[in-house]
């Protein structure tokens, strides 16, 4: 199950050893302060006017740094723009790194939101951005705005057309009928009352790419009417340009450090209760070019500040919905040429794997089978391949995953410490819960890629001895997919068992490189923390440090990692053993038995 924090807990993706034809074809209100993203420039001009304007670009900040800021290593900046601004800002920040920045914090306008909270909200704002805009006046952070009256491509010098071939890198056009059906794969009524179920008043905040922009849009006014609490909107711009310079180019200190408003800003979302929901649509190879150290180094770094600050106040509600963008398709239908045209299929397939208008029926139908595995009171999950000719196991995956006697299966829908019903993620196809991390053993064989941090890694082969990843292989990205397990305390143990069967995701012959999406193709387990929720008692704790200690005690995972990869298929079965030794077949070729 993929965890409710982006960028907090790692995640992980996988797909079908089988090839399907098409793989063999292509195999977070007003500003963002999450970090802007614009991977390169691209112009639609020739090389060397692509070149000329670069330059140009680096001439102004060079002397923007110099003469109007005067940068000194160790200091932090504050830049307030609009969205079109981002292919220079990704050079002001990558510059402002490479001279010593601490820090490039990047505000971008949303004057739309701003008027839908002006128009409906009567509720208080964050009061967390005041906060970070205390902290950067302490910091003696230099702040510069460009608008209007200090437009950063014309303090560059670009020309008409430049200025025009510049910003069209930032702006993705879809054709109306194809925003329609994007529209109709994520259907804010459905999104607001059934997966997040707002209360009236609640803050939401929001996380999703600028390409949702419309949709986003679509859902602040249509939550605004239906008397939610403020809005908190963070976009990610294309490409990640200023996030992705900090952790190319800054120091391995300034990388580490966590501004005191995140602390604030986390505190705040607990103790209003506020409702998260993240839309899916991301590059899943978006970081392939970052060294992947770097991004566990800040991610442990924001995580140790971040975990203990959620898990120690109530839950809210939130959700992960897939919602596709013209950058996730890519590599899922590389079979379509035409980006549209594969962005009008995603869309298609969106509303379908979604379940749109079907949601509780579905939902129903997961937890009865919850239900069923708790009366079995299962010791042991057993996974084995078997070879698809024969039906016989041919020994790729042979795992043995231990249960603890309070284990409890959950699926779809979620209860908040104030009995608010709610679904965590969409889709969901998934029935998990968190076994004993010191009782798997055997090898097991991942079925798909996974995409770890932006990064593809292949062919997993681990072998796990009371509990423990004895032996860990890959064909692709080895190092990395070790590292990462390292990355933390119980990296190399489980903390969740998942299973998946006749999914329509997995109908789709795709592989989406994309936990969410992938995760509930087929059944899979996860390294790393388990859930609180999977294990009899712990809900009932509302004290972090005594709940982690009641886990602790109960053997189940408390990592700050949690991350899925896909072992389930069409040539995967799955039993449960209960206690007297005796086998119950959960799936096989598919399809839930049970």
């Amino acid at each position: 199950m993929k965890m409710n924090s982006v960028g907090i807990m790692n995640t992980a993706k996988a797909i079908m050893n089988k090839v399907t034809p098409q793989q063999v074809k292509g195999n977070e209100n007003a500003v963002n302060n999450k970090g802007l993203h614009a991977d390169k420039v691209e112009l639609s001009a020739t090389k060397d006017a692509k070149q000329t304007a670069e330059t140009k670009m680096l001439s102004a900040v060079n002397k923007i740094l110099d003469e109007d800021i005067k940068l000194e290593k160790g200091q932090s900046v504050v830049v307030k723009a609009d969205k079109t601004h981002v292919p220079f800002l990704k050079v002001f920040a990558e510059e402002a790194y490479k001279r010593g920045a601490k820090d490039v914090h990047v505000e971008i306008a949303q004057p739309e939101i701003d008027a839908l909270k002006e128009k409906y909200c009567t509720e208080p704002d964050f009061a967390y951005k005041q906060k970070r805009a205390e902290y950067y006046e302490k910091q003696g952070a230099k702040t510069i705005t460009f608008d209007a009256n200090n437009d950063p491509y014309k303090l560059s010098k670009l020309s008409a057309k430049e200025t025009e071939d510049v910003k069209k890198t930032v702006k993705t056009e879809i054709p109306e009928h194809i925003e329609k059906k994007l529209s109709d794969a994520f259907n804010e009524k459905e999104v607001f009352h059934t997966l997040l179920n707002v209360q009236k008043s609640q803050p939401i905040s929001i996380s999703a790419e600028r390409e949702h922009e419309k949709n986003v849009i679509k859902f602040v006014e249509y939550a605004y009417k239906n008397g939610s609490g403020p809005i908190d909107v963070n976009f990610t711009e294309p490409g990640d340009p200023v996030g992705k310079a900090k952790l190319k180019y800054a120091s391995d200190d300034a990388l580490k450090d966590v501004p005191s408003y995140v602390a604030d800003m986390w505190q705040e979302r607990v103790g209003r209760k506020t409702a998260r929901l993240f839309l899916e649509g991301k590059d899943p190879e978006g970081m392939s070019d970052v060294d992947p150290k770097r991004i566990v180094m800040q991610s442990k770094a924001v995580n140790e500040v971040v975990k203990p600050i959620r898990k120690s106040g109530p839950e809210s509600q939130w959700n992960i919905i897939y919602a596709p963008t013209t950058m996730s398709v890519k590599k899922t239908y590389a079979d379509v040429p035409d980006t549209m045209k594969a962005l009008e299929m995603a869309a298609e397939d969106a509303k379908n794997i979604n379940r749109v208008g079907g949601l509780k029926a579905h939902a129903q139908k997961l937890m009865s089978v919850a239900d069923k595995m708790n009366d079995f009171h299962f010791k042991e999950i057993h996974f084995y391949s078997v070879d698809p000719e024969t039906k016989k196991p041919d020994g790729k995956t042979d795992l043995h995953v231990g249960m603890h006697d309070k284990s409890r299966f959950r699926a779809a829908a979620k209860n908040t410490d104030d009995g608010v019903q709610y679904m965590a993620n969409t889709p969901t196809e998934e029935v998990f819960s968190s076994p004993d991390k010191t009782k798997t053993n055997g090898w097991v064989s991942t079925t798909l890629p996974l995409c770890l941090n932006g990064n593809l890694v292949e062919g997993i082969r681990m072998r796990f001895e009371n509990g423990k990843a004895v032996e860990v292989y890959a064909d692709k990205n080895e190092e990395l997919w070790r590292e990462h397990i390292k990355s933390a305390e119980g990296g190399d143990m489980l903390g969740e068992v998942a299973l998946v069967a006749n999914s329509p995701i997995f109908h789709t012959g795709r592989v989406f490189n994309n936990t969410l999406l992938d995760e509930n193709a087929a059944c899979h387990i996860a390294i790393g923390a388990g859930f609180d929720d999977c294990l009899d008692g712990a809900e009932d704790i509302k004290d972090y440090k005594e709940r982690q200690k009641y886990m602790n005690e109960n053997n189940i995972n408390d990592s700050n990692i949690h991350t899925d990869f896909m072992i389930g298929g069409p040539n995967v079965v799955v039993e449960g053993v209960k206690e007297d030794g005796s086998k119950v077949t959960l799936i096989k070729d598919n399809q839930f038995q049970i």
